[in-house]
């Protein structure tokens, strides 16, 4: 009798579990932004910046690409989130660089996401983008062409807070990057920014290492 009892509940178990499986896949497939929310509340950022992926390319969502860019480069899976970046951000004159400046206009990151500083949509997923690109490149030559071009040329004259090349210069000065700090000085120096706190408080940074 006790062992019909066993096998019955490790029966109902097993389908029970199994039940569970495929409900889980059907929903992750058919309902990535279910997951996506599911998943944040959970404390599953990663995940929930994978299921974010998921609904773009379902529902062609930009906030949701947005998301999955963002929390891969917070994370620091850089091939992932410099990937995402490139479909956001798109080919210079491409439609899809008109989206992304259509999306980022007027539009400013919550201050306790960038530091406690008031940033706009465009700087701040433009300032991940450098650090992402920072982390990735492999010699100082492509660093010059590639991290640093990038983050001087999408940083507005005016230099406003949070802008990429602040993004960028507390990234290496991070890392103790001398070598890098001192290129990033030079460019800065020739780049015709208007001198204000925030300029001289990442010049101080940046010759301080």
């Amino acid at each position: 009798m006790k062992k019909t009892i066993t096998r019955t509940a490790l029966i109902t178990l097993g389908i029970t579990l199994i039940v569970a499986i495929a409900v889980f896949g059907i929903v992750s497939f058919c309902l990535p932004s279910v997951m996506m929310d599911f998943t944040a509340s959970l404390g599953m950022k990663s995940l929930s910046g994978d299921y974010a992926f998921q609904e773009y390319e379902r529902s062609g969502n930009i906030d949701c690409l947005v998301r999955s860019f963002v929390i891969a480069a917070e994370k620091e899976n850089d091939r992932i989130a410099d990937d995402r970046f490139g479909i956001l951000y798109g080919e210079e004159n491409s439609e899809q660089r008109d989206r992304f400046d259509v999306y980022c206009n007027g539009y400013e990151i919550d201050s306790s996401e960038a530091g406690n500083v008031n940033v706009a949509m465009r700087s701040y997923l433009l300032g991940l983008a450098s650090r992402v690109k920072y982390r990735l490149a492999k010699t100082s030559e492509e660093r010059r062409e590639s991290v640093c071009e990038f983050a001087i040329g999408a940083t507005d004259k005016s230099f406003p807070q949070g802008n990429p090349v602040v993004y960028l210069s507390v990234e290496a000065v991070g890392k103790r990057d001398g070598a890098f700090c001192k290129l990033m000085l030079e460019k800065i120096g020739d780049a015709g920014f208007e001198r204000n706190a925030d300029y001289d408080n990442i010049v101080k940074l940046l010759e301080g290492v």
